[in-house]
């Protein structure tokens, strides 16, 4: 049998209306739901400091005493204007610390976003030619710290014959995480509202695949809504197919957000089954169970 490490983001049990939940929450939250593992969303890493290591150190210390475990990591979401050299120096700046902080835990493969940016703006070269000059120097980091960088795939929603966004198919961040030799990330939901066939995408990247994100949305041209999977539209059988077909064996991370809930705990928890329960139907549909 295939060994699938099931997760989700500690982002679902993190910001709401009123402030912040802590770490020490998110964790014991965790192992309420019956969530086994914890992908750490480092979406913002302004400074990696003594404060922040005590946090995480805090926040390892707790899971492990309740046999949960961290697989995987986002590194910092946004991107700056990719032309503008001082914004794009501190934004890598900001992705060394998130691995910095992903080597402190103890996680093993990091998520970062490519360069996207239009054809109707630049060559597929010119793009893999920035993508790799930005990354090199990011990914040699990781790998001096011990940490797998993996290249995700991202969401086109005006996707057309006219106006491709590079970074968003199989074959061209396979073709990135090939030269930069690392591995990739495939993000399901992405793929869905780009208009592309999942199986499909994922045999191109047999054997290159770490890591999946695995969540819903309303479609093709729609917004990345990150919603728990088959509460949307997007087709979980082709999912399922995928899995299969690519031999795929890694972190399925379900990476659905939790910013529209209110703070209270028990509308949380019963949202936190519910991703236990996506998980354990994708895994029967994919012969994982």
């Amino acid at each position: 049998m295939k060994k699938i490490v099931f997760c989700a983001p500690s982002r679902i049990y993190d910001e709401h209306t009123g402030g912040h939940f802590s770490y020490s929450s998110m964790v014991d939250y965790f192992s309420e739901v019956g969530i086994p593992a914890i992908d750490m969303s480092f979406d913002s890493m302004a400074a990696f400091d003594d404060a922040k290591r005590g946090i995480l150190y805090a926040a390892a210390q707790r899971a492990r005493a309740r046999g949960l475990t961290f697989p995987s990591c986002h590194l910092p979401l946004y991107m700056p204007n990719p032309y503008n050299r001082e914004l794009m120096e501190n934004f890598a700046a900001e992705v060394k610390r998130g691995i910095d902080a992903a080597a402190f835990m103890g996680i093993g493969i990091a998520v970062m976003h490519p360069i996207a940016l239009h054809s109707t703006r630049v060559s597929y070269e010119e793009w893999l030619d920035r993508n790799i000059a930005f990354l090199t120097p990011i990914c040699r980091y990781a790998t001096s710290k011990r940490v797998t960088i993996c290249i995700e795939n991202m969401a086109s929603p005006k996707e057309s014959s006219a106006d491709h966004l590079f970074g968003s198919c199989a074959k061209e961040i396979g073709a990135l995480a090939k030269k930069l030799g690392v591995q990739n990330c495939w993000d399901t939901g992405h793929a869905s509202i780009s208009g592309l066939k999942n199986s499909a995408e994922m045999v191109k990247l047999c054997g290159r695949i770490a890591i999946l994100h695995v969540h819903d949305n309303e479609g093709q041209g729609e917004r990345d809504s990150h919603m728990v999977p088959f509460e949307g539209v997007a087709d979980f059988d082709d999912v399922a197919e995928g899995i299969k077909l690519s031999g795929f064996c890694g972190v399925l991370n379900l990476e659905v957000k939790a910013s529209h809930l209110p703070p209270d705990r028990e509308q949380r928890k019963s949202f936190g089954k519910r991703i236990v329960f996506a998980a354990n139907r994708l895994k029967r549909m994919a012969d994982l169970i």
